[in-house]
């Protein structure tokens, strides 16, 4: 295949490779989304889905050092791209497992940091994660048929891997001069300290998002037990954390079974809970069966340690005919 057949090819094909990255992106963020990711949070740099730049592909098939095929239009796997940046190695680890698991494509990964510290432990190089996607059958998606050999490529890198990716490209794959030794070990230097820093950022959100409130999935069940008894969703929301917070050392394994016993005895509860949803964010949130719950068995602890406005604990505390103004 010659430079102008390879064009003819590529302007002929481009809507399909542009539609199944369309497909990818909209699938992955998707279940992120029935995940309860905030993209907006999540993603530290929008997704989007990328054609490859007609004279850098051409250049990729026909003039690059070192890149050798013999069937370049084929042989070429990222025509198009997505690429998703995240903060952490455990984000890394949450995307790769939507792409693994999803039935609509067959997946190769060329690229995966971790195998390449496995074979390399003392080698301190470019870090992130490349798969290749392809549809499992031939798929239409907004009009277009896409023929199951259509390659899309997805990388998935955190913040500080994608930092050191774009420098690395643009100072040293794109350079127009001999790299010298000493920029190559000042850039291993800098991939050692993006992975322990990377170390230390997993670490640390680890130590801030998890405790007895997570271990014995409290707000997971206190929102069933919620939805069950009312017909309406909780909605966490941050003065719910704060509560959690501040009275976490009575958190425990049974403290949801000891709930449900407070709920049995004081079955209006529910009814109450509905009629007062609107008088305070509070009873929207499951967090308000805890409060219940100190209210009849820790309320001294209670009263002295609230961390939101009185007023609020007044209406929970009236509703169960308990008298809060003498404490």
């Amino acid at each position: 295949m010659n430079e102008a057949e390879f064009k003819e090819i590529w302007e002929s094909d481009k809507p399909v490779y542009d539609a199944w990255g369309h497909y990818i992106l909209k699938t992955v963020t998707e279940a992120l989304e029935k995940r309860g990711k905030d993209l907006d949070v999540f993603l530290k740099v929008p997704a989007k889905c990328r054609l490859k730049d007609d004279k850098s592909l051409i250049d990729k098939a026909f003039y690059r050092d070192g890149k050798k095929y013999s069937d370049p239009y084929n042989e070429i796997e990222d025509k198009v791209g997505i690429r998703f940046i995240v903060l952490l190695i455990d984000d890394i680890h949450e995307i790769y497992k939507i792409i693994e698991d999803h039935e609509d494509w067959d997946f190769t990964t060329c690229k995966h940091f971790e195998e390449d510290r496995k074979r390399d432990p003392l080698l301190f190089t470019y870090q992130s994660v490349h798969c290749i996607l392809r549809p499992n059958k031939d798929i239409v998606y907004e009009g277009i048929n896409i023929h199951r050999s259509t390659p899309c490529e997805v990388q998935i890198r955190t913040l500080l891997q994608h930092a050191h990716a774009e420098l690395t490209h643009d100072a040293i794959y794109k350079s127009k001069r001999a790299v010298q030794p000493k920029v190559h070990r000042t850039v291993a230097k800098s991939m050692a300290l993006i992975e322990t820093t990377d170390d230390f950022f997993r670490d640390v959100t680890n130590l801030l998002n998890y405790g007895p409130l997570e271990e014995h999935k409290i707000l997971e069940k206190l929102n069933g037990i919620y939805s069950r008894n009312t017909e309406i969703e909780s909605h966490t929301q941050k003065a719910s954390i704060i509560i959690w917070d501040e009275f976490e050392q009575f958190i425990d394994e049974h403290l949801v079974d000891n709930i449900q016993a407070m709920l049995s005895e004081y079955a209006f509860l529910s009814e109450t809970i509905k009629k007062r949803y609107n008088d305070s964010v509070l009873y929207q949130q499951s967090t308000v069966f805890f409060v219940y719950w100190m209210l009849k068995n820790r309320k001294r602890r209670l009263l002295e340690d609230w961390p939101l406005p009185r007023g609020i604990l007044e209406l929970l505390a009236g509703d169960l005919g308990i008298n809060i103004s003498d404490v």
